[in-house]
C-alpha cells in the first residue's frame, strides 16, 4: 500500500525483493530504458503519476521478470507484484519452437521448388551432355574437339550447380559420402577465396592442423567453406580480417570462420539460414546450401555475433567410420551387343540416347510412355536391358518397373532420372529395379552398365504400389 509518497504496508515477499541491490528495468511502455534502484522506489515513482485507470507493466530484475499492477485505493494506491519469469520463459520457448517450425516449413517449400527446377534442368543438361558426347565421337571433328571439350566441362559444372540446388533444403543423411581429409578441403577453400578477398582489402588468417577423417563430399564441403568465406568478405566492406580455425574434440571436428565486421542483429541471425529472408544477400544460396549439407551429414552449423567481435560460423562434423579398402576397379571392357528398351516421355532425351546406343552397335527400341513399352513385352519382345524415366504421364517409372518385373523378371531394369539424388538409398521402391542412374548421364557409367560392371541394388522385399 502506497500513500502520500510513502510505503505504508508491505508483505514479507515484497520486502524480500527490496534486498539484493539489483536495479529494476522497465520492459514495456515508452520508458523502456528507465531503471529504479529498488522496488519501493519503483512503486512510489509510478504511484505518484498514476491515472484513475489501473496501471500494468513489466520489469526485469537480474534474470527474473515481474509484472507490477497499480490501482487507486482511497487516498493511496495498491501495488501487486507478480513473478512471471516462468511464464515469460515458456512464452519464449514456444516462440522459438514456432520460429523453428516456420523455418522447417520454408525450407520444405524451397526444397520442393528446388527439386522441380533441378529435375527440369537435369533433363536439359542430359540432352546437351549426350549430344556433346555424340559429336566428340566423330573422327572428323579436328579443331572443333576443343570446343566440345569445353562444352562438356560447362555441362559438368552446371550439373554440379544443380546438385547443390537439390541440396538446398535436403535433410536426409542417406546419400553416400566419402571419408575425407577435412583439413585439406578447408585449406584448399581458403586458397580459392584468398585472391578475391585480398582484392577487397580483406586478409584471411588460417590455422588448420591435421584433423581426423570426416564423412562428406569434398566438392560439397569446399563449396560450403567458400560460400561462408565469401559471406564474411561481403560483410567487410571497408576491409578487415577473416580468421579460420579447426580442432578435433570429443569425437567431433569443429571449424570456425570469423570476421571482424559489424555485429549482426539477433533478428538477422535468427533468419540467416532462411532462404526467403534475403539476409545473406549475394551469398544467400551458399548459406542455405551449407545448412542443408551440414544437417544431412549429421553435423550442424550455427552463427553468433557480438559487439566488437564480428560474426562467427561454427561447423561441427561427426567423425567418419574406419575406411574399408575396395579392390581396384577392373579396366573398361567393350560391351557386347545388347537389346535395349528406352522409356522416356521427353523426345530429345529418347532420341539422343537411342543414337548413342545404336552407334555402339546395340539394338534399341524406344517408347514414349509406360503403356507403349509394356505393349512391346506383351507382344513377346524381350530385352536385355531397360532404361526407364521415373516421372512420366499415365504410368510412373516405378509402376512400369513393377509390371516389367511381372512380365519379364529376368530383364535388368534401371531408372534414369533427374530426381536420382531425391531417391533415398533405403527407398523400398529400389527393390523393383537393378539400380538408379542420374541425369545428366555419365557415359562411363553407361558403358559400365552395358558391360555388366555396374553394381546392382541389393535384393529387398518388393513393396506394394
Amino acid at each position: 500500500m502506497v500513500g502520500q509518497g510513502e510505503l505504508r504496508e508491505a508483505n514479507d515477499r515484497f520486502r524480500a525483493l527490496e534486498t539484493g541491490g539489483e536495479s529494476w528495468r522497465w520492459l514495456t511502455g515508452p520508458h523502456a530504458k528507465v531503471r529504479y534502484s529498488s522496488l519501493s522506489e519503483l512503486v512510489r515513482s509510478e504511484a505518484a503519476t498514476l491515472a484513475p485507470a489501473p496501471y500494468l507493466s513489466r520489469f526485469e530484475r537480474g534474470k527474473q521478470t515481474y509484472e507490477v499492477r497499480l490501482e487507486r485505493s482511497g487516498g493511496g494506491a495498491v501495488a501487486l507484484v507478480h513473478d512471471i519469469t516462468s511464464e515469460v520463459r515458456h512464452q519464449r520457448d514456444v516462440e522459438r519452437e514456432r520460429e523453428a517450425l516456420l523455418h522447417e516449413e520454408r525450407m520444405h517449400a524451397m526444397g520442393v521448388l528446388a527439386s522441380g527446377v533441378a529435375h527440369d534442368l537435369n533433363h536439359a543438361l542430359n540432352v546437351i551432355a549426350l549430344r556433346v558426347a555424340t559429336l566428340r565421337a566423330d573422327p572428323l571433328l579436328g579443331k572443333a574437339r576443343r570446343t566440345l571439350d569445353a562444352l562438356g566441362r560447362v555441362v559438368g559444372d552446371a550439373a554440379r550447380i544443380v546438385a547443390r540446388l537439390q541440396d538446398l533444403a535436403r535433410k536426409r543423411r542417406d546419400r553416400p559420402s566419402d571419408a575425407l581429409d577435412l583439413a585439406a578441403v578447408l585449406t584448399g577453400a581458403v586458397e580459392m577465396a584468398r585472391a578475391e578477398a585480398e582484392m577487397a582489402g580483406v586478409r584471411i588468417e588460417a590455422q588448420v592442423p591435421p584433423l581426423p577423417l570426416v564423412r562428406g563430399s569434398a566438392a560439397e564441403l569446399s563449396h560450403v567453406f567458400v560460400s561462408l568465406l565469401s559471406h564474411a568478405r561481403e560483410r567487410l566492406a571497408e576491409g578487415g580480417s577473416i580468421r579460420v580455425g579447426a580442432r578435433a574434440e570429443e569425437g567431433r571436428v569443429r571449424v570456425t570462420i570469423s570476421d571482424d565486421g559489424p555485429r549482426m542483429q539477433e533478428r538477422e541471425l535468427g533468419r540467416l539460414f532462411d532462404p526467403f529472408s534475403g539476409v545473406a544477400r549475394g551469398s544467400a544460396l551458399g548459406i542455405n546450401v551449407a545448412w542443408g549439407v551440414m544437417t544431412r551429414l549429421g553435423g550442424s552449423i550455427t552463427a553468433q555475433s557480438r559487439p566488437g567481435q564480428g560474426t562467427t560460423f561454427l561447423l561441427v562434423f561427426p567423425l567418419a567410420a574406419p575406411v574399408r579398402r575396395e579392390p581396384p576397379a577392373r579396366p573398361p571392357q567393350r560391351p557386347g551387343t545388347r537389346h535395349v528398351l528406352i522409356i522416356d516421355d521427353e523426345q530429345d532425351n529418347l532420341e539422343v540416347l537411342r543414337e548413342i546406343l545404336q552407334m555402339e552397335g546395340h539394338s534399341v527400341t524406344a517408347a514414349r510412355s509406360g503403356p507403349e513399352a509394356l505393349t512391346q513385352l506383351q507382344r513377346g519382345e524381350r530385352f536385355d536391358l531397360v532404361l526407364c524415366d521415373v516421372g512420366m504421364p499415365q504410368m510412373s517409372g516405378w509402376q512400369v518397373a513393377s509390371e516389367l518385373r511381372r512380365l519379364s523378371p529376368q530383364t535388368s531394369v534401371w531408372m534414369l532420372t533427374g530426381w536420382a539424388n531425391e531417391i533415398a538409398e533405403n527407398d523400398p521402391r529400389r527393390s523393383l529395379v537393378a539400380g538408379v542412374l542420374a541425369k545428366p548421364l555419365d557415359l562411363d557409367q553407361l558403358h559400365a552398365l552395358l558391360s555388366g560392371r555396374l553394381p546392382q541394388e541389393p535384393e529387398q522385399q518388393q513393396p506394394g504400389l
